[in-house]
């Protein structure tokens, strides 16, 4: 069959309009309407924190006001929980482990295809009369990303345009806006600050200045994205279509932070999801502002869109219908599988029903944080927890996922412990419940086709270059050590080497020696809570590339707290070694020494 193109599928739409079926019947009269306009409107890394959902210190009066127009869904969770095995997993109704797009930005380069008979939920509704398109720009001075992220390779196009504008006249569409603000770097939202003193913190993590002042970011962030959410709602009312569109708004996974995005927690599975169905397409039991409590899992959203506009899912689609007069039976559990994210490879399993969770660890030997550039880098709540577990200074809570091994059991009453603290996996009272649970992952496994028991080979080659010594970390070089010297081998476009560290604030000096031929660092970059990536923030670091050793310094001044570290240099290919790294602070006249690195084998960077 030939691939569908926008053209053709205006052509068919405007030919067919007479003759098309797939009007949806108005629940209580039986009247047939016009096909329904759809709309997803997608938060990346976000977690239910809205003060819909019960968080006070946060205000997002448009997606409250959302919620109270629509209904409210307080059990929906993702099937994964990072972007492109979710969004993978989402655009086409099934478990992303079923249609092998499980492992974390895989299949990018080698042409790989979905299963045969799988297509995206878009040439459905492309084919059924909609135009369909994924928004770039959708309100007036807004400009998204227009992420999709998938982890595999497509024969038909995923979308028809950039704007329900470019739909022909009288067409129904199916559109998706993605606002990226929760997704790290977060942002400070000076009109309605929020106290980091106030902030209700999770008792997993510890309470740490840093760790208050990077929430209250994340939820000030939220505010940005509510502001957002509101204009593309206005825009739909100033186009008379808020009476002919049904909205939904979901995370593509929980909030990136330790126990969140990556992790089979609460926090990286549970999702907000509200929807709102205008008067005239809404079913009897659909009752604006209320909640619901039904277990949902997001490839639910692709199925039951479909349904909504009147196209039958396709028999392989995993996903179930929960809106409408005839929706399907609702789940008895939901399912979240994690596999190789970035250059870390693990494989983990969870079950969870309206009582427990079950997680199942394939690699309980490693511990949960194993490194990871992305997140040592980006999380600084990450980096507090690291140096206070090697100062010992962790509470038991904190401590459970700093732990150099991992049980390869996990059990949770959720109605007891909703923080996933208390594992019960070995306790004899909750035995029948750990050996139910444990079938039913092996049912879902075996009937679903689970494609992870299959090991990825190879990595993708952009993650062989993410390579740490002595908690200094690149993701575009060869690190490697040997005799006293770190030695540092580029061949890429942006050439950097970081070190996460958290220390409070002032003025600092920073010491090396570096011997190089060919390239040097060009200068040294902090990172701050409020300013993650150190935007701004540089002093130049000459070096002579004669091959001889020379000695360099640089000061800098950091406020707030010091949350990383790193040196830039630049684009090009080139090798330098690096020897005896220290780093002070000043103290009144005095300069103290905070840690030095010595890169002898097997040591780790020193205190002083």
């Amino acid at each position: 069959m030939p691939i569908p193109t926008v053209a053709s599928t205006r052509r068919r739409f405007l030919g067919q309009a007479a003759l098309a079926t797939g009007a949806m019947a108005l629940p209580r009269c039986g009247e047939e309407l016009p096909k329904p306009n759809i709309l997803w409107i997608l938060a990346e890394d976000f977690s239910p924190d809205l003060s819909c959902y019960g968080n006070k210190q946060v205000y997002t009066p448009n997606l409250d006001r959302l919620a109270a127009q629509g209904v409210r869904y307080d059990s929906a969770f993702v099937t994964a929980p990072v972007c492109s095995a979710a969004r993978s997993a989402l655009m086409v109704g099934m478990y992303q482990t079923s249609v092998g797009g499980h492992n974390h930005r895989s299949h990018r380069v080698d042409g790989y295809k979905l299963p045969e008979g799988v297509r995206p939920f878009t040439a459905h509704l492309r084919e059924h009369g909609y135009h369909t398109s994924n928004v770039k720009t959708p309100a007036e001075g807004l400009r998204v990303n227009g992420k999709t992220d998938f982890n595999y390779n497509l024969d038909e196009p995923a979308f028809d345009g950039e704007d329900w504008s470019e739909r022909a006249e009288g067409q129904p569409f199916y559109a998706q806006i993605n606002f990226s603000e929760t997704h790290r770097r977060f942002k400070a939202f000076p009109e309605r600050p929020i106290d980091p003193e106030t902030v209700d913190l999770p008792p997993y993590y510890p309470d740490h200045p840093v760790v208050r002042k990077d929430f209250a970011l994340y939820l000030e962030t939220a505010q940005h994205l509510d502001v957002k959410v509101g204009k593309v709602l206005d825009r739909l009312e100033a186009e008379g279509l808020a009476e002919d569109t049904i909205v939904f708004f979901f995370g593509d996974h929980g909030r990136p932070m330790p126990r969140g995005k990556q992790f089979c927690y609460e926090g990286g599975m549970r999702i907000p999801l509200i929807v709102r169905v205008p008067a005239k397409y809404r079913s009897k039991d659909f009752n604006p502002g209320s909640a619901n409590d039904d277990l949902i899992s997001h490839i639910d959203f692709t199925a039951t869109t479909l349904r909504l506009a009147g196209v039958q899912p396709p028999a392989n689609m995993q996903g179930r219908v929960f809106l409408g007069d005839d929706q399907d039976q609702s789940r008895d559990y939901v399912v979240c599988a994690r596999d190789r994210c970035d250059e870390t490879v693990d494989r983990i399993r969870a079950i969870r029903d309206k009582k427990y969770k079950y997680i199942r660890n394939y690699y309980p030997e490693r511990p949960y944080a194993q490194p990871n550039h992305y997140k040592d880098t980006s999380y600084p709540p990450l980096q507090v927890m690291r140096q206070l577990q090697e100062e010992g200074k962790l509470t038991v809570a904190a401590g459970l996922f700093m732990a150099a091994s991992r049980p390869a059991d996990e059990l949770y009453d959720l109605e007891t412990d909703p923080f996933e603290i208390r594992n019960l996996a070995t306790s004899t009272d909750e035995s029948e419940t750990l050996e139910r649970m444990q079938g039913q992952l092996d049912n879902w496994i075996r009937e679903t086709g689970d494609r992870g028991e299959t090991p990825e080979n190879p990595l993708p080659d952009e993650y062989k270059l993410r390579t740490h010594i002595d908690g200094w970390m690149t993701a575009t070089g060869i690190l490697t050590k040997t005799e006293g010297v770190m030695r540092m081998q580029w061949n890429g476009k942006k050439n950097q080497v970081r070190l996460p560290i958290v220390v409070e604030g002032g003025e600092f000096l920073l010491r090396f020696r570096a011997r190089s031929k060919d390239i040097g660092p060009q200068h040294l970059f902090w990172g701050t809570v409020e300013n993650v990536n150190g935007i701004g923030n540089q002093v130049p670091t000459p070096l002579k590339t004669d091959g001889a050793w020379h000695e360099i310094s640089a000061r800098f001044a950091a406020e707030g707290w010091l949350v990383n570290l790193g040196l830039d240099f630049g684009s090009g290919e080139g090798t330098i070694d690096v020897d005896l790294v220290r780093l002070f602070q000043r103290n009144g006249n005095n300069l103290r020494m905070l840690r030095q690195w010595t890169f002898a084998a097997g040591n780790s960077p020193q205190a002083a």
